[in-house]
Protein backbone atom coordinates (compact mmCIF):
# COMPACT_ATOMS: atom_id res chain seq x y z
CA UNK A 1 0.00 0.00 0.00
CA UNK A 2 3.08 2.60 0.71
CA UNK A 3 4.25 2.27 -2.58
CA UNK A 4 0.95 2.50 -4.32
CA UNK A 5 0.07 5.78 -2.54
CA UNK A 6 3.85 7.24 -3.23
CA UNK A 7 2.71 6.50 -7.08
CA UNK A 8 -0.51 8.40 -6.47
CA UNK A 9 1.34 11.33 -4.73
CA UNK A 10 3.89 11.61 -7.52
CA UNK A 11 1.44 11.54 -10.18
CA UNK A 12 -0.48 14.40 -8.55
CA UNK A 13 3.09 16.14 -8.17
CA UNK A 14 5.13 15.91 -11.32
CA UNK A 15 3.70 17.99 -14.22
CA UNK A 16 4.49 17.59 -18.08
CA UNK A 17 5.35 21.90 -17.49
CA UNK A 18 8.10 20.88 -15.11
CA UNK A 19 8.92 17.63 -17.72
CA UNK A 20 9.44 20.21 -20.03
CA UNK A 21 11.25 22.54 -18.20
CA UNK A 22 13.53 20.21 -17.01
CA UNK A 23 14.47 18.78 -20.53
CA UNK A 24 14.88 22.35 -22.26
CA UNK A 25 17.32 22.82 -19.45
CA UNK A 26 19.15 20.04 -19.80
CA UNK A 27 19.01 20.33 -23.26
CA UNK A 28 20.41 23.66 -23.38
CA UNK A 29 22.97 22.95 -20.23
CA UNK A 30 22.02 26.08 -18.69
CA UNK A 31 19.06 27.83 -16.62
CA UNK A 32 18.91 31.67 -18.52
CA UNK A 33 19.12 29.74 -22.00
CA UNK A 34 15.68 27.49 -21.12
CA UNK A 35 14.47 30.79 -19.55
CA UNK A 36 14.71 32.68 -23.15
CA UNK A 37 13.72 29.33 -25.23
CA UNK A 38 10.40 29.09 -23.01
CA UNK A 39 9.63 32.66 -22.55
CA UNK A 40 10.02 32.57 -18.84
CA UNK A 41 11.75 34.09 -16.41
CA UNK A 42 15.00 32.04 -14.87
CA UNK A 43 13.55 32.12 -11.26
CA UNK A 44 10.36 30.48 -12.53
CA UNK A 45 12.86 27.48 -14.57
CA UNK A 46 14.85 27.20 -11.31
CA UNK A 47 11.95 26.98 -8.70
CA UNK A 48 10.29 24.65 -11.62
CA UNK A 49 13.23 22.26 -11.23
CA UNK A 50 13.55 22.60 -7.43
CA UNK A 51 10.13 21.38 -7.15
CA UNK A 52 10.67 18.41 -9.57
CA UNK A 53 14.06 17.67 -7.43
CA UNK A 54 12.19 17.83 -4.19
CA UNK A 55 9.08 15.56 -5.22
CA UNK A 56 11.27 12.94 -6.82
CA UNK A 57 13.69 13.00 -4.12
CA UNK A 58 16.59 13.08 -5.60
CA UNK A 59 18.89 15.86 -7.44
CA UNK A 60 18.72 15.56 -11.23
CA UNK A 61 20.87 18.47 -12.17
CA UNK A 62 25.29 19.40 -10.90
CA UNK A 63 25.02 23.46 -10.93
CA UNK A 64 28.40 24.13 -12.46
CA UNK A 65 28.95 27.49 -12.54
CA UNK A 66 26.56 28.91 -15.64
CA UNK A 67 26.04 25.65 -17.49
CA UNK A 68 24.30 22.83 -15.97
CA UNK A 69 24.71 18.59 -15.88
CA UNK A 70 22.86 15.69 -15.76
CA UNK A 71 23.25 13.51 -12.40
CA UNK A 72 22.66 9.59 -12.64
CA UNK A 73 19.21 10.42 -11.99
CA UNK A 74 18.22 13.22 -14.27
CA UNK A 75 19.99 10.78 -17.16
CA UNK A 76 17.52 8.25 -15.71
CA UNK A 77 14.64 10.45 -16.03
CA UNK A 78 15.77 12.92 -19.28
CA UNK A 79 15.07 9.24 -21.28
CA UNK A 80 11.64 9.20 -20.00
CA UNK A 81 10.99 12.57 -20.32
CA UNK A 82 11.76 12.81 -23.66
CA UNK A 83 9.60 9.97 -24.67
CA UNK A 84 6.70 10.88 -22.77
CA UNK A 85 6.94 14.26 -24.60
CA UNK A 86 7.36 12.83 -28.14
CA UNK A 87 4.07 11.28 -27.04
CA UNK A 88 2.30 14.20 -26.22
CA UNK A 89 3.59 16.05 -29.75
CA UNK A 90 2.41 12.57 -31.39
CA UNK A 91 -1.22 12.87 -29.76
CA UNK A 92 -1.40 17.00 -30.77
CA UNK A 93 -0.30 15.97 -34.38
CA UNK A 94 -2.99 13.76 -34.68
CA UNK A 95 -5.61 16.01 -32.92
CA UNK A 96 -4.07 18.90 -35.44
CA UNK A 97 -4.73 16.15 -38.35
CA UNK A 98 -8.27 15.55 -37.65
CA UNK A 99 -8.57 19.95 -38.64
CA UNK A 100 -6.32 20.14 -41.39
CA UNK A 101 -3.81 22.49 -42.09
CA UNK A 102 -7.05 25.70 -40.13
CA UNK A 103 -4.74 26.17 -36.78
CA UNK A 104 -1.65 25.25 -35.57
CA UNK A 105 2.23 26.18 -35.75
CA UNK A 106 5.10 25.63 -38.19
CA UNK A 107 8.36 26.53 -36.39
CA UNK A 108 11.32 26.26 -39.29
CA UNK A 109 14.94 26.95 -38.90
CA UNK A 110 17.36 28.32 -41.75
CA UNK A 111 20.99 28.78 -42.19
CA UNK A 112 21.83 32.42 -43.11
CA UNK A 113 21.53 32.95 -46.69
CA UNK A 114 18.31 30.77 -47.43
CA UNK A 115 16.22 32.39 -44.24
CA UNK A 116 17.52 35.66 -45.33
CA UNK A 117 16.82 35.01 -49.01
CA UNK A 118 14.46 33.13 -50.12
CA UNK A 119 12.58 31.32 -47.02
CA UNK A 120 10.62 34.77 -46.56
CA UNK A 121 8.94 34.36 -49.58
CA UNK A 122 8.19 30.76 -48.82
CA UNK A 123 6.85 31.10 -45.81
CA UNK A 124 4.74 34.51 -47.08
CA UNK A 125 3.26 32.55 -49.50
CA UNK A 126 2.19 29.70 -47.52
CA UNK A 127 0.82 31.53 -44.58
CA UNK A 128 -1.29 33.07 -47.42
CA UNK A 129 -2.52 29.64 -48.54
CA UNK A 130 -3.06 29.05 -44.62
CA UNK A 131 -3.92 32.38 -43.10
CA UNK A 132 -4.71 30.30 -39.79
CA UNK A 133 -1.05 29.04 -38.92
CA UNK A 134 1.31 30.92 -36.28
CA UNK A 135 4.68 30.62 -38.45
CA UNK A 136 7.66 31.38 -36.68
CA UNK A 137 11.57 31.35 -38.33
CA UNK A 138 14.66 30.51 -36.41
CA UNK A 139 18.09 31.84 -38.62
CA UNK A 140 21.10 30.60 -37.39
CA UNK A 141 24.47 28.48 -37.78
CA UNK A 142 23.66 25.05 -40.02
CA UNK A 143 24.73 22.79 -36.46
CA UNK A 144 22.48 25.25 -34.76
CA UNK A 145 19.90 24.70 -36.13
CA UNK A 146 19.78 20.83 -37.32
CA UNK A 147 20.34 20.61 -33.21
CA UNK A 148 17.39 22.37 -32.50
CA UNK A 149 15.70 20.10 -34.92
CA UNK A 150 17.02 17.27 -33.30
CA UNK A 151 15.63 18.24 -30.01
CA UNK A 152 12.62 18.88 -31.39
CA UNK A 153 12.36 22.83 -30.89
CA UNK A 154 12.16 23.14 -34.70
CA UNK A 155 9.78 21.12 -36.99
CA UNK A 156 12.32 21.56 -39.80
CA UNK A 157 15.08 23.46 -41.09
CA UNK A 158 16.76 24.29 -44.78
CA UNK A 159 20.28 24.03 -44.70
CA UNK A 160 22.99 23.81 -47.03
CA UNK A 161 25.55 20.22 -46.52
CA UNK A 162 23.04 18.62 -43.65
CA UNK A 163 25.24 16.73 -40.66
CA UNK A 164 24.29 12.98 -41.47
CA UNK A 165 22.78 11.88 -38.34
CA UNK A 166 20.53 8.60 -37.98
CA UNK A 167 17.93 10.59 -36.70
CA UNK A 168 17.46 13.12 -39.34
CA UNK A 169 15.68 12.79 -42.72
CA UNK A 170 17.48 14.56 -45.35
CA UNK A 171 15.43 15.62 -48.37
CA UNK A 172 17.40 17.67 -51.35
CA UNK A 173 15.67 21.17 -52.26
CA UNK A 174 17.18 23.71 -54.65
CA UNK A 175 20.41 24.67 -55.72
CA UNK A 176 22.15 28.01 -55.06
CA UNK A 177 25.49 29.10 -56.94
CA UNK A 178 28.37 30.93 -55.10
CA UNK A 179 30.05 33.65 -57.54
CA UNK A 180 33.11 36.14 -56.84
CA UNK A 181 31.84 39.28 -57.24
CA UNK A 182 33.86 42.78 -57.15
CA UNK A 183 33.33 46.77 -56.47
CA UNK A 184 31.95 48.38 -59.77
CA UNK A 185 34.29 49.36 -62.10
CA UNK A 186 37.50 46.72 -60.40
CA UNK A 187 40.48 46.53 -62.91
CA UNK A 188 39.51 42.95 -62.97
CA UNK A 189 35.74 43.07 -63.87
CA UNK A 190 36.81 43.03 -67.73
CA UNK A 191 39.38 40.06 -67.31
CA UNK A 192 37.96 36.60 -68.98
CA UNK A 193 39.63 33.22 -67.43
CA UNK A 194 41.13 34.46 -64.43
CA UNK A 195 41.80 31.57 -61.64
CA UNK A 196 42.43 32.12 -58.37
CA UNK A 197 45.98 32.08 -58.31
CA UNK A 198 45.19 35.46 -60.16
CA UNK A 199 43.32 36.85 -57.07
CA UNK A 200 46.13 35.53 -54.56
CA UNK A 201 47.33 39.41 -54.30
CA UNK A 202 43.56 40.75 -53.71
CA UNK A 203 42.12 41.25 -50.37
CA UNK A 204 38.75 39.22 -49.62
CA UNK A 205 35.85 39.77 -47.12
CA UNK A 206 34.98 36.67 -46.06
CA UNK A 207 32.18 35.55 -43.80
CA UNK A 208 33.07 33.25 -40.38
CA UNK A 209 35.22 30.57 -40.67
CA UNK A 210 32.01 27.80 -39.92
CA UNK A 211 29.80 29.39 -42.78
CA UNK A 212 29.42 27.20 -45.97
CA UNK A 213 30.75 29.69 -48.28
CA UNK A 214 34.06 30.56 -46.30
CA UNK A 215 34.17 26.79 -46.60
CA UNK A 216 33.62 26.40 -50.22
CA UNK A 217 35.62 29.38 -50.93
CA UNK A 218 38.15 27.47 -48.92
CA UNK A 219 38.18 24.38 -50.94
CA UNK A 220 38.35 25.46 -53.94
CA UNK A 221 41.52 27.70 -53.19
CA UNK A 222 43.26 24.86 -51.55
CA UNK A 223 42.05 22.87 -54.66
CA UNK A 224 43.43 25.12 -56.72
CA UNK A 225 46.71 25.60 -54.81
CA UNK A 226 46.09 29.28 -54.24
CA UNK A 227 46.34 31.38 -50.95
CA UNK A 228 44.00 33.88 -50.57
CA UNK A 229 44.42 37.13 -48.34
CA UNK A 230 41.65 37.70 -45.99
CA UNK A 231 41.29 41.23 -45.36
CA UNK A 232 38.32 41.29 -43.06
CA UNK A 233 35.88 38.62 -41.66
CA UNK A 234 32.08 39.84 -41.29
CA UNK A 235 28.99 38.18 -40.20
CA UNK A 236 26.55 38.67 -42.45
CA UNK A 237 26.25 38.90 -46.42
CA UNK A 238 24.97 42.07 -46.01
CA UNK A 239 27.69 43.77 -44.58
CA UNK A 240 29.98 42.11 -47.02
CA UNK A 241 28.41 43.34 -49.74
CA UNK A 242 28.69 46.96 -48.72
CA UNK A 243 32.45 46.27 -47.41
CA UNK A 244 32.94 45.04 -51.32
CA UNK A 245 31.04 48.07 -52.38
CA UNK A 246 33.19 50.23 -50.75
CA UNK A 247 36.08 48.78 -52.31
CA UNK A 248 37.61 46.74 -49.10
CA UNK A 249 38.14 43.50 -51.20
CA UNK A 250 36.43 40.82 -53.20
CA UNK A 251 34.20 38.34 -51.65
CA UNK A 252 32.51 34.83 -52.83
CA UNK A 253 28.34 35.32 -52.06
CA UNK A 254 25.51 33.46 -52.92
CA UNK A 255 24.13 34.95 -56.41
CA UNK A 256 20.57 34.74 -54.30
CA UNK A 257 22.11 37.15 -51.89
CA UNK A 258 23.39 39.41 -54.42
CA UNK A 259 20.71 39.41 -57.43
CA UNK A 260 19.88 43.15 -57.02
CA UNK A 261 23.28 44.60 -56.53
CA UNK A 262 24.32 42.39 -59.53
CA UNK A 263 21.28 43.48 -62.01
CA UNK A 264 21.76 47.23 -60.71
CA UNK A 265 25.30 47.35 -61.52
CA UNK A 266 26.59 48.04 -57.85
CA UNK A 267 28.80 45.00 -58.00
CA UNK A 268 30.09 42.91 -60.87
CA UNK A 269 30.58 39.07 -61.24
CA UNK A 270 34.16 37.91 -62.20
CA UNK A 271 35.04 35.59 -64.64
CA UNK A 272 36.49 32.97 -62.34
CA UNK A 273 38.02 29.15 -63.54
CA UNK A 274 35.71 26.74 -61.36
CA UNK A 275 33.33 29.71 -60.35
CA UNK A 276 30.11 29.78 -60.02
CA UNK A 277 30.18 26.95 -57.14
CA UNK A 278 27.04 24.96 -56.84
CA UNK A 279 25.68 24.03 -53.54
CA UNK A 280 23.03 21.97 -52.79
CA UNK A 281 20.19 23.32 -49.75
CA UNK A 282 18.49 20.47 -47.99
CA UNK A 283 15.23 20.26 -45.99
CA UNK A 284 15.84 18.18 -42.49
CA UNK A 285 13.42 16.76 -39.98
CA UNK A 286 12.95 14.15 -37.50
CA UNK A 287 12.82 10.80 -38.84
CA UNK A 288 11.03 9.07 -36.01
CA UNK A 289 8.43 11.99 -35.74
CA UNK A 290 5.05 11.55 -37.35
CA UNK A 291 4.86 15.22 -38.81
CA UNK A 292 1.84 17.29 -38.99
CA UNK A 293 0.14 18.35 -41.70
CA UNK A 294 1.25 21.44 -41.77
CA UNK A 295 4.67 20.72 -41.38
CA UNK A 296 4.52 17.83 -44.32
CA UNK A 297 2.80 20.13 -46.58
CA UNK A 298 4.52 22.88 -46.30
CA UNK A 299 7.52 20.60 -47.25
CA UNK A 300 5.44 19.65 -50.28
CA UNK A 301 5.25 23.01 -51.00
CA UNK A 302 8.67 24.11 -50.79
CA UNK A 303 9.77 21.36 -53.00
CA UNK A 304 7.53 22.28 -55.77
CA UNK A 305 9.31 25.82 -55.85
CA UNK A 306 6.84 27.25 -58.29
CA UNK A 307 6.36 29.62 -55.01
CA UNK A 308 9.49 31.33 -56.21
CA UNK A 309 8.08 32.39 -59.53
CA UNK A 310 4.89 33.42 -58.26
CA UNK A 311 6.79 35.90 -55.55
CA UNK A 312 9.06 37.38 -58.15
CA UNK A 313 12.19 36.03 -56.64
CA UNK A 314 15.09 35.96 -58.49
CA UNK A 315 18.03 33.70 -58.69
CA UNK A 316 18.95 30.37 -60.62
CA UNK A 317 16.82 27.56 -59.58
CA UNK A 318 18.14 24.02 -60.46
CA UNK A 319 17.56 21.16 -59.13
CA UNK A 320 19.65 19.15 -56.80
CA UNK A 321 22.09 16.96 -57.43
CA UNK A 322 21.89 13.47 -56.83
Amino acid sequence: MPEANLTLDLDRAVTLRQLRTFKTVADLKSFSLAAQRLKLSQPSVSYQVKELEETLGLPLLDRLGKRVELTEAGTLLYGYARRMLDVLDEATVAVEEMRGIKRGNLRVGASTTVGIYLLPAALGAFKKLHPGLVISLEIGTRARVQEQVLRNELDLAVVGPASKDPELSIIPFISDELVVVAPAGHPLATRRGLTLKDLADQPFVMREAASGSRWSLEKAARKAGAKLIVAMELGSNGAIKHAVESGLGLAVISRYACTLELSSGRLVELDVRGFPIRRDWHIVHLRRRKLPTSVSAFIEFLKDTSWLSRDGSRGRVRPPTD
